[in-house]
């Protein structure tokens, strides 16, 4: 039914975005009940990370540190920010909420906005600039905000499920298609891609190889050289103006101290498996968390897929149902294509690694940049397609099917059905900017016009139907969230400022991934006062000057690997010569002041005693201070 007047059909799409707004609280809503008390439980590790950027931003303000280097984790060597995820378009303008309420609230804030801001923007887009009803807009965008991919990414990524950017910059993109506003609208589209770029570049490359794949299946070949004549000065602005402001960021990340060039093999490898697109995933009502743990590796954060097999066979049915439709047909070869490029470089169907059969990103993923992606996010840009085909599908198959003969949807910008002509009748913007304008040749469609279905009230009840049942099983389940676990109370007391020297830098011991982990909760309870050795971030490995692959934390020195095998023992072995020698050498690395170890770690008696007799004679025994065993080794580092 056609809504009627300006207010009416604000008000409708004020509804839906509160709508949208209450779906993400629901969501989020066991993390709410306490921000600063509580943590998302599936992903803590990036969590606990996301809040020390998002501290760490406060620090430019408060303490001129750089936004794009700090030295306050992972010390001496330090960490690059732009290398890792400072989403500084977020943390900045929100230091006076992370200064005044606390982190986890501005962590809180940002996985709500992640979800819905990016069904909302995906609203707006949908229904201004892609000439779409609000009925069929409202789904599209619902999915688009809350599909299980969105519920997995949430879990400790809002920079990934954060996308509210990357619908404007579609499309403007899509606007750019029209001759004339060459400066207004390549100046915008920098804006956005500005933007985007301090959220996460990631999804800004993302976008770029969908619309590259599109465009390519959208237009037609023939008038492919037209297109890109009215767009490329359009992106020639674009690039101007986000080039110079990225210029050094830029230069910093892939340069500057602590980068690395792409992901190690590891990473690289992480895909999708076929099956998991027609199964339910863990954060829809119908999915089963142990077949989705089977399916993914027991990787919770990277579900990119799991749509169910009913809204897959609904999806190619109404692909076949509007083959005729280019816009359809271009969304399906788009989302096919990057489902295959999400299997990775090995596929693996129903839980099997099918390691003689390779995909075609074997070879795609050797490339530059494209060596950083992770295969399974690629099924994001599924993700996408397949929301906005089912606005598409909703609007054409249910929406038109209702809507009487002669009825027509009014769009405030031309949509892209029927095709737009890839010239227009040019714009008063021209004469504004001083342009010179330019004679327009006859507007050539992209395509032919599809003909609107003909009025068909029950084959519409049946899609609708089919949508539905679809659809339902899919809604998400919120998200699980636990109390924080305890921290010593030297760190969270203030004592660290009597009972450590003055500026103090701090080994974590025995040390390792869980380690790495609860010290970017030290760094952060300590205010950055406290420097540590440790942390949870991307660079190269330290221990190994020619690996430059992208690693999680530092590297294992020798006393690392050496505790971590000690911590299996019964007793506390005898120690070399060589082995205090080994400590020695990483203490002096380190610079550090102190060494450290919570009280109550597993085995912690062996690896205590351990610890006496590898520092032994130049340190005395460790005191218990404030809930951690305390060495105090400025007489080996040479510090303070």
């Amino acid at each position: 039914m056609r809504i009627r007047g300006r207010v009416p059909a604000k008000a409708v799409d004020a509804l839906v975005m509160l709508g949208y707004f209450l779906g993400a609280v629901y969501v989020l809503g066991h993390l709410w009940a306490d921000p600063n008390g509580r943590y998302l439980t599936l992903n803590y590790q990036d969590s606990f990370t996301f809040e020390w950027f998002l501290t760490h931003a406060t620090e430019l303000f408060t303490k001129g540190e750089s936004p794009f280097f700090s030295d306050d984790i992972n010390s001496p060597l330090g960490v690059n920010l732009m290398a890792n995820t400072s989403i500084l378009t977020l943390a900045l303008p929100l230091t006076p909420v992370t200064l005044w309420l606390g982190v986890g609230v501005t962590f809180a804030i940002i996985s709500t906005l992640a979800l819905a801001g990016t069904a909302i923007a995906w609203y707006w887009v949908l229904t201004r600039h892609f000439g779409r009803s609000r009925a069929a807009a409202a789904v599209g965008a619902a999915f688009l905000g809350f599909a299980p991919a969105m519920m997995s990414q949430i879990a400790g990524h809002p920079n990934i499920a954060g996308q509210y950017f990357i619908p404007l910059i579609i499309a403007t993109v899509f606007k750019m298609r029209l001759p004339g506003q060459v400066w207004r609208q390549g100046i915008w589209l920098a804006v956005l891609v500005l933007l985007q770029a301090g959220i996460n570049e990631e999804m800004l490359f993302f976008t770029a190889m969908a619309l590259f794949v599109f465009i390519l299946a959208y237009v037609p070949w023939r008038q492919l050289p037209g297109f890109a004549k009215v767009m490329l000065p359009k992106c020639g602005v674009t690039l101007l103006v986000a080039g110079v402001v990225l210029a050094y960021p830029l230069y910093f990340q892939f340069t500057g101290p602590q980068h690395y060039s792409g992901l190690d093999e590891g990473v690289r490898g992480i895909n999708l498996d076929a099956y998991s697109y027609v199964t339910f995933g863990r954060y829809s009502i119908a999915g089963d968390v142990a077949e989705a743990a089977r399916l993914n590796k027991n990787n919770a954060s990277e579900e990119n897929s799991f749509f169910g097999w009913p809204l897959a066979l609904v999806l190619v049915t109404g692909a076949i149902a509007l083959w005729r439709n280019r816009l359809s047909r271009a969304l399906f070869i788009t989302a096919g294509a990057f489902a295959v490029f999400s299997l990775g470089p090995t596929l693996r169907f129903n839980g099997v690694d099918r390691t003689e059969t390779h995909g075609p990103w074997k070879w795609i993923s050797q490339l530059p940049l494209f060596d950083s992606v992770v295969p399974t996010r690629l099924g994001l840009i599924v993700t996408v397609c397949v929301g906005v085909g089912l606005a598409l599908l909703v609007d054409k198959l249910v929406v038109e099917r209702l809507r009487p003969v002669a009825a027509t949807v009014p769009a405030e910008v031309p949509a892209l059905e029927p095709e737009p002509a890839l010239v227009g009748t040019g714009s008063s913007d021209s004469a504004a900017s001083g342009e010179t304008p330019v004679e327009k040749p006859p507007a050539r469609p992209l395509g032919r016009p599809e003909p609107s279905p003909r009025r068909s009230p029950k084959l519409a009840l049946v899609w609708g139907v089919a949508l539905l049942a679809a659809l339902v099983p899919l809604f998400p389940t919120p998200q699980p969230a636990d109390g924080r676990p305890p921290l010593p109370a030297l760190f969270t007391n203030g004592n660290w400022r009597t009972k450590l020297p003055p500026n103090p830098v701090v080994a974590p011991l025995p040390g390792g991934w869980d380690d790495n982990i609860k010290m970017m909760r030290w760094s952060t309870e300590t205010n950055f006062e406290v420097k540590v050795t440790a942390g949870y971030f991307l660079g190269p490995n330290d221990t190994n000057p020619e690996d430059k692959f992208a690693h999680f934390g530092p590297g294992y020195r020798d006393t690392i690997i050496y505790l971590n095998g000690v911590i299996r023992q019964r007793t506390s072995p005898a120690v070399t010569e060589q082995q205090k020698q080994m400590i020695r050498a990483d203490i002096r690395f380190w610079k550090a002041t102190n060494l450290v170890m919570p009280v109550g770690y597993y085995n912690e008696k062996v690896l205590r005693e351990t610890i006496d007799k590898l520092v032994a004679p130049d340190v005395a025994p460790a005191q218990v201070v404030d809930g951690v065993y305390l060495w105090d080794v400025r007489s080996i580092s040479g510090t303070g």
